[in-house]
């Protein structure tokens, strides 16, 4: 007797995703979000040179940051809660001291705790691998490990053919393992202790490797490319396990939108002018690759449900996040509600919180 594996695997109800707070605050997209390890506490960062700490509950402000460098393009909070790490387009990691209620300390002292400096182009992504330690990727084609205690670099590591676009850290392992994607169109596999690559995987033959995320328990990851494709890779079999294919998602919600300049932004090959009556930064000097760390195309953001069952997905084409089942590689729902791209999408560290931030400045709390 034959047996249907999808239809084995398929879930009897629908996954019911509801959006119960909306938060408002910033005037300028938002670029990264990053949940607090209390599960309740989240802050964004957004292109009006702000980081804001909300209470997801309730969706008030807690307090804010006023930013060094505008130009983000991820931040992480350390795992005990009291540092925020930044990386933007001005090529330094930046921490600051987080705090979930508002301080007099914080308004009588500067809240920023180090300037890493040490890449010689934009930093794409970070993320920290202890409450001392942050590992940082960029567009000079190295990712480095900083050491705050010691306000210092300890290791830069080189591998990679072309810009590094996106790091996660080994959920169960997190001191020491780590995965980088990037547009030579590979994934590496590194150790911190030691001072090359581990393993590597050719994820695609024709386009860059964007965004990246590991599986929760660690023996796989997930990888989306800038066609819209994404992937899975098992670690323990050195090879691809899933397919997650962007033609399901043009069934599913129609030709992608195009990617038009937005009226009054200025992009070629070196500058952005940004004209808004609220941008804090105005005209900055700017290459190609950084354009390209700003604009990405296809997979922006990949996050898991904590069981692993759910993959969700924000695209450069799309508003919305789509769900994902991972065994049977089926579409199951949507995160529906924002006017623009999804530039992040992550959930809690207890699973029960969903956040998306959006270019249309909106970060939107769903829970399952």
């Amino acid at each position: 007797m034959s047996i249907n594996y999808n239809q084995k695997f398929q879930s009897s109800t629908t996954p019911i995703f509801k959006n119960y707070v909306t938060l408002k605050g910033h005037y300028n997209k938002v670029l990264s979000i990053s949940w607090h390890p209390d599960n309740v506490h989240i802050v964004t960062a957004a292109q009006d040179g702000f980081l804001i700490v909300w209470d997801s509950t309730t969706g008030f402000k807690k307090s804010l940051i006023q930013l060094d460098d505008p130009w983000i393009t991820s931040t992480d909070i350390s795992p005990n809660g009291e540092l925020i790490a930044t990386g933007g387009l001005e090529d330094a990691c930046i921490v600051y001291k987080l705090y979930t209620e508002p301080n007099n300390n914080q308004r009588n002292s500067k809240s920023t705790v180090s300037i890493f400096k040490g890449h010689q182009e934009y930093i794409s992504d970070l993320s920290f691998m202890s409450n001392n330690t942050i590992i940082t990727s960029s567009g000079d084609r190295s990712l480095i490990h900083w050491d705050i205690n010691k306000g210092q670099k300890t290791r830069t590591f080189y591998g990679h053919l072309g810009d590094v676009l996106s790091v996660s850290v080994h959920p169960l392992d997190t001191q020491n393992i780590f995965i980088s994607s990037s547009s030579d169109r590979f994934v590496n596999v590194w150790d911190v202790r030691v001072p090359m690559k581990i393993r590597s995987f050719q994820t695609s033959i024709t386009h860059d490797c964007s965004s990246l995320k590991f599986f929760p328990d660690g023996n796989s990851f997930s990888v989306g490319c800038d066609d819209g494709s994404l992937k899975l890779f098992d670690l323990r079999s050195d090879c691809q396990i899933g397919n997650y294919g962007f033609d399901l998602v043009h069934k599913k919600f129609g030709v992608p939108r195009l990617n038009q300049i937005e009226k009054g932004q200025l992009i070629n090959s070196s500058s952005i002018l940004i004209d808004d009556n609220h941008s804090s930064s105005g005209l900055i000097s700017i290459n190609s690759s950084m354009i390209a760390a700003l604009d990405n195309p296809g997979v922006l953001s990949i996050d898991f449900s904590k069981s692993g069952r759910l993959m969700f997905v924000s695209y450069a084409d799309y508003s919305n996040v789509v769900v994902w089942d991972t065994i049977t590689g089926q579409i199951v729902n949507s995160l529906d509600g924002h006017k623009d791209v999804i530039s992040k999408v992550q959930v809690s560290k207890d699973g029960l919180g969903i956040a998306t931030g959006s270019r249309d400045s909106l970060t939107k709390i769903w829970s399952i």
